[in-house]
């Protein structure tokens, strides 16, 4: 899967969270000047750390391992 298809298939799957999240007032202005003038490395460095947030938040969501408490037998 190429990173494209894999940005479509997650837009697609999370079309209706997205589409409820707010946006940051002036943002959708900001990222369409930055298409405009052709800032490619800065569109990208947004998809970077919205990537990376979401890893930040997925590694907080998951529980932390627990190990299973020594039994002794006698």
């Amino acid at each position: 899967m190429t990173p494209v298809e894999w940005i479509q298939q997650m837009v697609e799957a999370n079309r209706e969270a997205l589409r409820q999240m707010p946006f940051p007032p002036g943002m959708a202005e900001y990222v369409e000047e930055l298409v405009r003038t052709g800032q490619t490395e800065q569109i990208i460095a947004i998809i970077k750390m919205g990537f990376l947030i979401g890893v930040q938040q997925g590694a907080r969501s998951e529980p932390i391992p627990t190990a299973p408490p020594v039994r002794i037998q006698a």
